[in-house]
């Protein structure tokens, strides 16, 4: 989930530079289409938040801007590190517990899938992490509502996430060539 800096500087009731200056480090996308607009990551633009703007209700009024920008399971590797600063920042009791409550579910259902195996097994703390930064799972930590349907989506992003999985696929096609 992505949040523009227009959006940013109007949710939060700060100038532009001021949202620049905060989301300065933070990692962005440029979709096509979209002249050079800068799309950050929903998690790094909540960090960025003071705490008299995340009491004022702040966080839900990003969740709800923030906007997909593909419908991909897929997460960078490299933001492994974001979904690790994301879980430690998480400001209330209550974010953490949703945060521990889905990524539990994660792993039940990663074990109960047929498509759990060895490499996938390999890779399930990381896997974990990152599954924090999924749209759905996202919104859910941040905002509450309705857990998402953990059972269906965790296979299929454990597989789609699990670069020791498609290493092993390509080093399986190489052999048979």
């Amino acid at each position: 989930m992505y949040v523009t800096l227009s959006a940013y500087a109007d949710i939060v009731g700060v100038c532009k530079t001021t949202a620049s200056r905060r989301l300065s480090g933070a990692p962005f996308r440029i979709p096509t289409k979209e002249n050079g607009r800068h799309y950050y990551m929903l998690t790094a633009a909540v960090m960025a938040l003071t705490p008299s703007e995340i009491e004022a209700g702040a966080i839900g009024r990003l969740a709800g801007s923030a906007r997909l920008l593909n419908d991909e399971l897929y997460i960078e590797p490299e933001a492994l590190s974001a979904a690790q600063d994301f879980a430690q920042w998480l400001p209330s009791s209550e974010m953490r517990s949703r945060l521990a409550r889905v990524q539990s579910a994660f792993v039940v259902a990663v074990a109960n899938s047929p498509l759990c195996t060895a490499t996938v097994v390999a890779s399930l703390e990381p896997l974990r992490a990152l599954f924090a930064l999924n749209a759905d799972v996202t919104r859910y930590v941040l905002v509450g509502g309705p857990i998402p349907n953990v059972d269906a989506l965790a296979p299929a992003f454990a597989i789609s996430n699990n670069s020791a999985l498609l290493n092993q696929h390509a080093a399986e096609l190489l052999e048979a060539a």
